[in-house]
């Protein structure tokens, strides 16, 4: 099935955005629209018009779907879409939420908070990815997780770091699920600001700081951004 480019991008958040994903997508000029399911939004349109999907991270989990009823819907969206094998990348909440419907256990991890920039390391499948396989075999990118996920049967095993070892995975070859933010940079933290501070509190972290992680964005964010479009650059040439 052929269909004109158009990026369906999910959110749980108002501050949350593709950030240095946005570059890749501009380039490419693909139209790209955000679906607020937190805030009741819901598809007005086949989820067939959408040539790829979006799943951006967000404070809720992907176990509280008895407490926050939109995980629902967005559960049967992205199985159909799955069915209809759209392209989708999941990103933190959203690599929660692939591995829940595609049948594995999410859950509140017993290491604590992964806050801040953090260095992950590829798996040996990582390397040769066709979203991943222009990363380094380590990288350094933000992270603000608790909860992690075993990786669903049938599925490869991308990317890990020394607190939470299942860190990516991929489902055939047109789901992507990663915990980490490559979207993430300054200005996409000073926008999310009051939620990451929620978090840290939250998480009784008080060695680190949004301020801190906003200054140390502007070291490392640079780095990533090539990493991001080209992520980004992969995802949108896989096609159905």
């Amino acid at each position: 099935m052929v269909v004109q480019p158009h990026i369906l991008v999910i959110r749980h958040e108002e501050c949350s955005s593709l950030g240095m994903l946005k570059t890749a997508v501009k380039q490419a000029e693909i139209p790209f629209r955000y679906l607020d399911t937190y805030a009741g939004e819901t598809l007005d349109e086949p989820i067939e018009n959408y040539s790829h999907i979006v799943v951006l991270g967000g404070a809720v989990s992907a176990y509280e779907d008895e407490e926050y009823p939109f995980l629902r819907y967005e559960f049967q969206l992205i199985e159909k879409a799955i069915a209809q094998e759209i392209p989708i990348l999941g990103i933190c909440l959203g690599s929660q939420i692939l591995a829940k419907i595609l049948g594995a256990k999410v859950y509140r991890g017993k290491s604590g908070r992964e806050a801040g920039w953090c260095e992950l390391q590829l798996t040996c499948d990582g390397t040769n990815d066709p979203l991943l396989h222009d990363f380094p075999n380590r990288f350094r990118v933000f992270q603000s997780h608790q909860d992690t996920f075993d990786i669903p049967a049938d599925c490869i095993h991308l990317a890990k770091s020394d607190i939470y070892p299942n860190q990516a995975f991929r489902y055939r070859d047109f789901v992507w699920a990663i915990q980490f933010h490559p979207e993430i940079d300054e200005n996409v933290l000073l926008d999310c600001a009051d939620v990451i501070e929620q978090e840290l509190i939250d998480s009784k972290i008080s060695d680190t700081t949004v301020e801190q992680m906003i200054e140390l964005a502007k070291l490392h964010s640079p780095a990533v951004a090539p990493l991001a479009d080209s992520l980004m650059g992969n995802f949108i040439q896989v096609h159905r």
